[in-house]
């Protein structure tokens, strides 16, 4: 039962928010009473944008503020680069496997990395409706719970997992036991995989197996099957699966022979899944709303989590000193001020946050060199605006700006997430470049064809550097672009 009071209050609670578009907020809030319960589970904020024709950065704003008033719910899912399984899903960022986590279904390991493996979604409070979704009706509602749906699979892939590689579903209720009978062909290798305790039994068919004495009695547990491996001759087996959980559970039975696996790597590399567009817990990192509504989380002091590629921007100010001895403490107080606002609004236009600051400067972070290198062009020019406010006077201030693109790690500092590793030093050095007006940035930036096109055409001049970096080990390349 949809609870539409409940809802309307949300959705009054968000106007309380000047920052959002309250137009978008009316809108969302009309179309979420329209929408079913797969609709309203795990949300792709941009595939909802796009469906409903609207702005991206909108949407995502307006969801994250929803998480804080209990509107949605955040969700943080790992995701398996070859099967696109969730493998886990958290509710926090501190539940997040720091290193890497274990996909069952592929028996492999996956390095966690923030912009790749984790996927942020959003599912509706269950205070306004508590979906009625059973995964465990048929193996289409199994593996799409289970699955991301922002991989899409080309109908080729889809037609060689139906038809070969799935053999079967089972749903077991707790203390509950099912017999699946297995003809096991010489020289194929089965698997029984069960996605909630991301497990698996591997089952090699060989002439050197033994023909089992008993019925074959596998155990579901919570965080595995036993055995967890059998070895069996050719043959017809009944399969004894039992449920030894409080929970009820899934899986299926597939067919993984040397020429269905050869066949589904041949059949992925050719006709290739299509990636949707989703929000990942680097993009959300780098949402300013998100660091400023989130900013108290019971996040541990040792929390590390890898990043492989990250935006970050160094600026700080020319003159301030100065004009702090010329205007005196609070008018210069009041302009540094007025700098902070301009250069936080700017960083949330172009989709980053400001990490910190420090002086009269600033760090922030992006998603995409793009991102943060237009949000530069518009520091600059806004900070041209503020001078002509003020040259009658006498007073002005230059901005410097620097950015270099690389991994780095996030982790906590002083209740915040703040940013570590080499990257973040080379955009600080190179900030340190700069003079008033100017923009410093590493080759990583100039690589991305999105910001050479926009820089062909930005009216500004670009010199290119080999420079020895205080700290690091080799020269690196830099640009300053300058008008």
């Amino acid at each position: 039962m949809f609870n539409e009071v409940i809802l309307q209050k949300k959705i009054q609670g968000l106007s309380q928010y000047p920052s959002l578009n309250q137009t978008v907020v009316q809108q969302i809030g009309e179309i979420l009473k329209t929408l079913d319960d797969w609709h309203l589970f795990r949300i792709n904020p941009f595939r909802f944008a796009h469906q409903h024709d609207l702005n991206e950065h909108d949407v995502v704003e307006i969801f994250v503020h929803g998480a804080k008033i209990g509107l949605l719910d955040f969700s943080y899912n790992m995701l398996c680069p070859v099967c696109h399984s969730i493998v886990h899903h958290h509710q926090s960022l501190a539940e997040v496997e720091e290193d890497g986590f274990y996909c069952g279904i592929c028996d492999i390991n996956v390095p966690t990395h923030l912009d790749e493996q984790v996927e942020v979604s959003f599912t509706i409070s269950s205070s306004i409706k508590s979906l009625a979704i059973n995964p465990y009706s048929d193996i289409q509602t199994y593996t799409r719970y289970y699955f991301s749906e922002n991989y899409q699979e080309s109908p080729e892939l889809e037609k060689l997992l139906k038809n070969f590689i799935l053999k079967g579903f089972f749903a077991l209720v707790p203390d509950e036991r099912k017999t699946l009978n297995l003809n096991l062909v010489p020289e194929q290798f089965y698997q029984l995989s069960c996605l909630e305790n991301n497990a698996s039994v591997f089952i090699h068919v060989t002439s050197d197996g033994k023909i089992p004495s008993q019925a074959i009695e596998i155990d579901l547990l919570p965080n595995a099957f036993s055995p967890s491996e059998l070895q069996l001759p050719p043959g017809n087996y009944p399969l004894s699966i039992t449920n030894q959980t409080n929970n009820i559970l899934g899986g299926f039975v597939m067919n993984l022979s040397q020429t269905n696996k050869q066949k589904f790597k041949e059949t992925q590399q050719k006709y290739p899944s299509t990636v949707m567009p989703f929000l990942t817990a680097k993009m959300l990192l780098n949402q300013q709303s998100f660091r400023e509504l989130f900013r108290v989380q019971h996040l541990p002091e040792t929390l590390n989590l890898s990043i492989k590629n990250l935006t970050i921007m160094f600026t700080d100010l020319r003159g301030s000193t100065e004009m702090y001895d010329k205007a005196g403490d609070v008018f210069a107080y009041q302009l540094v001020k007025a700098h902070f606002k301009i250069l936080t609004d700017v960083v949330r236009q172009f989709s980053g946050a400001v990490v910190k600051t420090m002086g009269d400067a600033i760090m922030a972070t992006f998603s995409h060199p793009l991102d943060g290198f237009l949000a530069s062009l518009k520091m600059l020019s806004k900070i041209e605006q503020l001078n002509e406010t003020w040259k009658d006077k006498g007073y002005q201030i230059g901005l410097k700006v620097g950015l270099n693109e690389g991994p780095a790690l996030a982790v906590i500092n002083d209740e915040r997430f703040d940013y570590f590793g080499q990257s973040v030093n080379i955009a600080a050095r190179v900030q340190g470049l700069a003079q008033a007006g100017e923009i410093w940035v590493t080759q990583s930036i100039l690589d991305s064809q999105e910001v050479s096109n926009k820089l062909s055409i930005s009216g500004y001049q670009t010199e290119q550097h080999s420079i020895n970096l205080k700290g690091i080990g080799q020269p690196t390349t830099v640009h300053k672009i300058f008008k």
